[in-house]
């Protein structure tokens, strides 16, 4: 796995949402939506708002990778669930920084939806 360089993580830092595609099976797109994202410790975070179970393009990503785009550019990557319960309370941190007084902040954060945290790694 690729690291993500600082420039890249800047792109992150300051991009509202990252445009998000995880593959089917067949290597088609699941979804291809925007989602907040926030960084924590040189790794980028985003989460499932319907949970672990009811998230389509979290299952899908999981299970087959994906592309995410920030700002112009295209990253293939892989999707890890974080089980870390530390790790989680800093992303949860992060998004409440980020993400302050902005509509779904108190979905985003709330238990079942920290539980789909994944770190979206670089490949």
């Amino acid at each position: 796995m690729a690291s993500w360089s600082e420039k890249e993580l800047v792109a992150f830092k300051e991009a509202q949402t990252l445009q998000n595609r995880p593959y089917n099976d067949d290597k088609s797109f699941a979804e291809d939506n925007p989602v907040w994202e926030v960084t924590v410790d040189k790794q980028v975070f985003i989460r499932g708002a319907k949970g672990i179970e009811n998230t389509k393009w979290y299952q899908a990503g999981i299970k087959n990778g994906g592309q995410v785009e920030v700002a112009g550019k295209t990253f293939e990557v892989e999707y890890q669930p974080v089980k870390n319960a530390e790790l989680i309370k800093q992303v949860t941190a992060a998004y409440n920084k980020k993400y302050q007084g902005q509509y779904p902040i108190d979905l985003m954060v709330s238990e079942p939806v920290a539980k789909a945290t994944v770190a979206v790694v670089k490949k």
